[in-house]
């Protein structure tokens, strides 16, 4: 019980300090303050605080100097691809340019891991990846009160079987990052029936490509897909719903 509220605890730091650095409220060059401040400021013991102190030097924000104390690093120095500093990126900023910025990465490497794909799948792979389109096909008619979050399960569990399929540890890696930041920032969005359909058409577009072997055909139907989504959720403004 004691270690889950310490936990608790320290990523409540974590996040708080994290999202402190990313706002501006301390800039690159500042020291944090002191741990007495720290630690009375947000409540928690200095063991807390050190712990949580690690994960953001982990994390590339900050860096402890003897007799001068903690320094905020540069953005440059940051780990944009953690998941903690993605999110708190989205929560803190610009909310629509952030969003912009994932679905171009995404573009570049789902397009890839997508012609990959479609060049190195065996017949195991591209099975798995045909039955969970099928799955996601079933799950558009499910009238379910949960049958949108379902579907969005189900499509990540797709767009990951095709990142894995591409043989490229560090392009699915990558992809999988941007995936996950975009589920997280899109938490509350929800789809309309028409536009999931049309989605699923175009999902069909890269799944049939991969299917074929047929490697550029299976690069432009993926980037088409991600514009498609990227013009959704422009009309959608999902960064105004979050």
């Amino acid at each position: 019980m004691m270690k889950n509220i310490r936990r608790n605890l320290y990523e409540y730091v974590v996040q708080e300090l994290g999202l402190r650095i990313i706002r501006g409220d301390y800039v690159s060059g500042d020291t944090l303050p002191n741990e007495d401040s720290l630690c009375k400021e947000l409540e928690v013991s200095r063991g807390v605080l050190r712990e949580a102190m690690k994960v953001l030097i982990q994390k590339g924000m900050i860096e402890s100097k003897p007799k001068i104390g903690t320094l905020i690093l540069p953005r440059h120095f940051w780990n944009l691809f953690d998941p903690d500093v993605l999110i708190w990126k989205y929560q803190a900023g610009d909310k629509r340019e952030f969003l912009k910025n994932v679905m171009e990465v995404r573009r570049i490497i789902e397009a890839e891991a997508s012609k990959l794909a479609a060049e190195r799948a065996n017949m195991e792979e591209i099975a798995h990846i045909r039955s969970l389109y099928d799955q996601m096909a079933a799950m558009l008619n499910n009238q379910s009160p949960d049958a949108d979050e379902r579907l969005m399960f189900d499509d990540l569990r797709l767009h990951s079987a095709i990142l894995e399929a591409s043989g490229n540890e560090l392009i699915a890696q990558i992809g999988h990052t941007m995936r996950q930041a975009l589920l997280t920032a899109r938490q509350s969005d929800r789809h309309d029936r028409e536009a999931q359909k049309t989605s699923m058409s175009s999902h069909w577009q890269i799944v049939e490509a991969i299917s074929r072997h047929d490697p550029e055909q299976a690069y432009r139907a993926a980037q088409r897909h991600i514009d498609q989504v990227w013009q959704e959720m422009q009309e959608q403004r999902t960064w105004e719903a979050t």
